[in-house]
C-alpha cells in the first residue's frame, strides 16, 4: 500500500477540502521523490483554500511528492519562489506584471520564476464605508477628508498594495488619513470585517469574490455603502500597474441599487524555474483533469482552456507549455 509522507499546514479549512474532492486510492504518477513548499496567503483566505485544494489532488495522484504550505501574500510569493524559499504559490496578474520587470515594490526583475495556469480566481476590489460617513465615492475622501479608520489589509498582500496605490490617486493617501485624525490598519480578512461591523472601523478596502460570504454577512450586520473608484484612477491603475477595469453589477449585495465601477485581477499558479518539467506536465494535466473536483472544493477556481494560458504576464513553465501544446491549447 502507498504511504504518503505529506507535510501540511492542518486547518479546519482543510479538512473540509478533504471531503469534497473525490478519494484516489494510489497514485497514478510518480515522480522523483521530492518536498516542495508551497506560498499562500492568509491562513484560511483564498489562496491558502486554493493551494490545499490542489496539492490535496496532486498528493493523491503523485508518488513521491510531499509538501508544506505556508503563510504568504500575493507580492511576497514571488519573492519568495523567486529566491529558492518556495516553488510553488499563486499571485495576481498585476503583481506578477510589476515582478518581471521590477517595477514597486519590486526592486528587482524576478528572473526566476514562470507561470503554469491562471486558475480562474478573478479578485475585485471592495470599498466598503459606514453610511455615517456620508461619502458615496472614493473621490468624495479628498473633499470631505472623514476621519477614516480604514483596514487594508495585511502588508505584503497584493490587496493592501491596491488599495493604498487607489488612496493616493484619488488624493487621500495614509499620510492624509493620518493627519486628519484618521487611522491604516492591517488586517486579517475576517477580522477586518468583524471590526467594521461592530464599529471598530469605518471603512475596508479589500480584493476578493464577489458576493463572498463575509462581506455579505458585513452588509446584513451594518448600514454600508460600496464606494466606486474614479474612471481617471482606474485607467492610470490599469495602464500603469496592469490592473483590469472592473464592476460589482447592481444586486451582488443587500441595498445595492447600482452598479460600482472598481479594478479587478485574475490568479496565476506559478513556481520556479528549476522545478522539473514532468512534476510541471503532471500537475498542469491534474489541473485540468480534476477541474470540476477544484470547483467544487472552492467556487473561485474556473479552470478554462480558453485562459489558462492567455494573456499571461510571464513565461510559461517549460512543462506547462508541453502540456498546452499537447491539448493544441497553445499553438
Amino acid at each position: 500500500m502507498i504511504r504518503y509522507m505529506i507535510l501540511k499546514i492542518i486547518s479546519a479549512v482543510s479538512l473540509w477540502f478533504f471531503s469534497l474532492v473525490t478519494p484516489i486510492v494510489a497514485a497514478d504518477r510518480t515522480v522523483d521523490s521530492i518536498h516542495v513548499t508551497v506560498t499562500a496567503g492568509s491562513i484560511g483566505g483564498s489562496y491558502f483554500i486554493m493551494n490545499t485544494a490542489m496539492f490535496d489532488v496532486f498528493s493523491k495522484h503523485v508518488e513521491g511528492l510531499a509538501y508544506a504550505i505556508v503563510p504568504g501574500g500575493s507580492v511576497s510569493n514571488p519573492i519568495a519562489i523567486n529566491k529558492g524559499g518556495a516553488q510553488f504559490g499563486l499571485s495576481f496578474t498585476n503583481d506578477l506584471r510589476s515582478a518581471v520587470i521590477g517595477q514597486a515594490p519590486y526592486t528587482e526583475a524576478l528572473t526566476e520564476i514562470r507561470a503554469i495556469a491562471n486558475v480562474g480566481f478573478e479578485a475585485r476590489m471592495h470599498v466598503f464605508v459606514a453610511a455615517e460617513l456620508g461619502v458615496h465615492s472614493m473621490g468624495d475622501l479628498a473633499t470631505e477628508k472623514p476621519e477614516l479608520r480604514v483596514d487594508t489589509g495585511p502588508r505584503g498582500t497584493g490587496s493592501e498594495l491596491s488599495a493604498k496605490r487607489a488612496l493616493e490617486l484619488h488624493g487621500y493617501s495614509y499620510e492624509n488619513i493620518r493627519e486628519h485624525g484618521g487611522r491604516v490598519i492591517h488586517s486579517q480578512f475576517r477580522e477586518m470585517v468583524d471590526r467594521l461591523k461592530d464599529g471598530h472601523l469605518n471603512a475596508l478596502m479589500y480584493n476578493d469574490l464577489l458576493g463572498a460570504p463575509l462581506f455579505t454577512d458585513l452588509v446584513s450586520s451594518r448600514e454600508v455603502i460600496l464606494l466606486p473608484l474614479d474612471e481617471r484612477v482606474i485607467k492610470i491603475l490599469a495602464e500603469d500597474f496592469g490592473y483590469t477595469p472592473g464592476v460589482i453589477p447592481a444586486g451582488t449585495y443587500e441595498g445595492q441599487d447600482s452598479d460600482v465601477a472598481t479594478i479587478k485581477r485574475h490568479t496565476i499558479f506559478i513556481c520556479h524555474k528549476d522545478m522539473a518539467e514532468n512534476l510541471v506536465y503532471v500537475m498542469t494535466k491534474l489541473i485540468f483533469e480534476h477541474r470540476e473536483d477544484l470547483a467544487l472544493a472552492y467556487r473561485a477556481f474556473n479552470i478554462d482552456a480558453a485562459t489558462a494560458a492567455a494573456d499571461l504576464p510571464l513565461q510559461l513553465h517549460p512543462g506547462a507549455e508541453r502540456y498546452y501544446r499537447e491539448q493544441g491549447i497553445i499553438k
